[in-house]
């Protein structure tokens, strides 16, 4: 039969994560094995019971039994605690790799953002400098627009300051 070995308190000592899977699946194998050997002893003194007859020895041999079975029952309970670490580190392991990918991903998305606000910010300013150079261009037609009736009213008004002019000269050559 095999004994367990405590280690003192004072010699724990802190082991990262992968030591303590390490040492679990040794664990799960020892206690596989010490499983097994206590089912092959067990087996062998129920067959031992079955040749003897109902006497002290049989009385023995049923105690003997009945702690081996009680050792077999911690074992699986064990083993059960075991692969429920494993289970628990296996879990651990794909948050950690889950909240990993949602930091890259966050990452990711800020560094979008700000390309977007950076885009945001340059399209702001085209339209901008737009809507400056089409008020500039709408002032200027104005302009323009004012000129060109001027120039009319100009035109509209020379004629016949010109015909009166024309007039007064023909008359003034006729008096002379």
């Amino acid at each position: 039969m095999s004994t367990m070995v405590y280690p003192r308190e004072e010699k724990l000592e802190k082991l990262s994560q992968e030591e303590i899977i390490s040492n679990t699946k040794l664990v799960i194998q020892g206690l596989e094995a010490l499983k097994n050997e206590h089912n092959s002893i067990l087996h062998s003194l129920l067959e031992t019971i079955k040749c003897l007859k109902k006497d002290e020895e049989a009385n023995l041999v049923h105690e003997k039994s009945n702690l081996l079975r009680k050792s077999v029952e911690m074992i699986e309970l064990g083993l059960g605690e075991a692969q429920v670490m494993m289970a628990l580190s296996n879990h651990l392991n794909a948050v950690e790799s889950e909240k990993q990918k949602l930091r890259a991903q966050v990452r990711r998305l800020c560094q979008e953002n700000q390309w977007l606000r950076d885009e945001l910010a340059n399209t702001q300013q085209k339209l901008q400098k737009s809507e400056q150079s089409v008020a500039q261009l709408e002032e200027e037609k104005k302009h323009l627009e004012f000129m060109n009736q001027l120039k009319k009213y100009d035109e509209d008004v020379s004629p016949t300051v010109s015909n009166e002019h024309f007039q007064l000269n023909r008359f003034k050559l006729d008096l002379a």
